[in-house]
């Protein structure tokens, strides 16, 4: 069985205010909502031992935040494919994680993470309808025991958070 955390990028900039799309940086809320979410991620047994990230400034700003919380020293993948990837390219990307690897972090934009979700938890990229907000974060099992024969429908969703629904008041 392994592990597997999807978290859509924190709160970013909006695109009047960044020269590209793939520029845009998160905003203060992001930069609070992303070490939260890294304490939750912190408390999640097994440790994430692999993470991998869109290259984008929002994802690279909110990995940051994160391995730093998780106190992560093995470096994120920066993977291509992911900035602007459906559903197909993320499972691929999966697909291609060290078989050793047990609790892996992605760390991307919507809709490709949404469809990720509702795929390997409902066997199809549309069918849930699953909602990632900014800094959301889902967590899966997988039942698999290798990264390279993970499929749709081969996942059972244990949480689907938000730092807004679980920040202490």
């Amino acid at each position: 069985m392994k592990h597997l955390s999807i978290l859509r990028h924190a709160k970013a900039q909006t695109f009047e205010e960044s020269p590209t799309d793939f520029e845009r940086s998160l905003t203060q809320r992001g930069v609070k909502d992303a070490h939260h979410i890294g304490q939750i991620l912190a408390d999640i047994e097994p440790a994430v031992d692999w993470v991998v990230s869109s290259p984008a400034q929002r994802t690279r700003e909110t990995a940051a935040a994160v391995v730093g919380v998780l106190g992560f020293t093995r470096g994120v993948v920066w993977q291509d494919g992911i900035y602007e990837g459906s559903a197909d390219g993320l499972l691929n990307v999966l697909a291609q994680v060290p078989p050793e690897m047990g609790h892996v972090l992605l760390i991307g934009h919507n809709p490709g993470v949404e469809e990720l979700v509702s795929g390997l938890t409902a066997g199809s990229p549309t069918r849930l309808g699953i909602s990632m907000l900014p800094a959301g974060l889902a967590h899966l099992t997988l039942e698999i025991f290798g990264w390279n024969k993970i499929r749709w429908g081969c996942g059972t969703l244990h949480a689907l958070l938000h730092p807004k629904r679980v920040r202490a008041k």
